[in-house]
């Protein structure tokens, strides 16, 4: 018997582990990413006090040990206003990126399956994205109004595109294999062949652009804020803070300095952990991890 027959098969969760001590960047950007994610939830714990406490006579104050990261120009201390700015930039990233993977994937889905569908489908898709995406979004936002669930609807109008021409050509390359053909030829109806064929074996670049389109709608809430036409100015979120700053940014740099941190941790964060799991169901990677 040879070595590679008395060797045991490494499972699937031991190469799971081997695989991302070999990929720090899955490891660090778990990291980064569940921390943020812990904040947000914990807020009340974590936050000294209220994001919309004023304290007039403290206005501008730079760090300190009553104020961790000093206060803005109405007294509010920034650390807490960051923490549950936290809470809604997460939410907003969460909602868009669920709402375009189930309106994308379903565009997608269509379009990649269904032949005659696929030109006109994907004509709208390609004039959405014919447009910047920070332009539809101020051009949405200024239809809709200043509100959070228009944001969402704004963001998510926006970055679907995105999410449906890569699950239609993940559907085109998948629809084309043998056991596909085979099932078809068995008499398997459409809505089984996505179910149990089609699907399952095109999630790998969905999820991983899913991740992508997350750190994207973070990024969309914070610039439409920073511009003044995303969520009103009551709720704190990242971009919210940065605007505000920007006035006293001379005088007052930790105004700006904590957010926009707060914004490339998370999005950071995200990226790293998206091409981890890109790598990570990549099968040609994970047969070199195997050998």
């Amino acid at each position: 018997m040879t070595d590679l027959a008395r060797t045991p098969q490494l499972s699937r969760a031991r190469l799971a582990v081997r695989f991302a001590n070999r990929r720090r960047g899955v490891v660090i950007g778990s990291f980064m990413v569940t921390t943020i994610v812990l904040v947000a939830i914990f807020a009340p714990w974590v936050a000294p006090s209220s994001p919309n406490a004023f304290d007039v006579v403290n206005r501008l104050q730079p760090p300190s040990t009553s104020a961790l990261f000093g206060t803005d120009d109405l007294g509010r201390d920034i650390f807490s206003r960051v923490v549950y700015g936290a809470r809604v930039s997460l939410a907003v990233g969460f909602l868009v990126s669920f709402a375009c993977l189930v309106v994308g994937g379903a565009f997608g889905l269509l379009a990649g399956f269904y032949r005659p569908l696929d030109g006109p489908l994907m004509r709208v898709m390609d004039g959405f994205m014919s447009f910047p995406n920070i332009v539809l979004a101020i051009l949405l936002m200024a239809t809709l109004g200043a509100s959070l669930e228009n944001i969402v609807i704004a963001l998510a109008i926006t970055y679907a595109p995105r999410m449906a021409r890569v699950v239609r050509s993940s559907v085109l390359q998948v629809r084309e294999l043998t056991y596909v053909e085979a099932a078809t030829a068995l008499g398997a109806r459409d809505a089984r062949l996505l179910a149990r064929h089609v699907v399952p074996n095109a999630l790998s670049p969905i999820i991983v652009q899913w991740t992508f389109i997350f750190a994207y709608a973070i990024l969309g809430e914070a610039s439409l804020s920073f511009l003044g036409v995303g969520v009103p100015p009551e709720i704190p979120t990242w971009g919210t803070i940065l605007n505000e700053g920007r006035v006293y940014i001379q005088r007052a740099a930790w105004l700006t300095v904590l957010p926009g941190f707060a914004i490339l941790w998370t999005v950071l964060g995200l990226n790293l952990l998206g091409d981890g799991i890109r790598d990570m169901m990549d099968p040609h990677l994970r047969g070199k991890e195997a050998s």
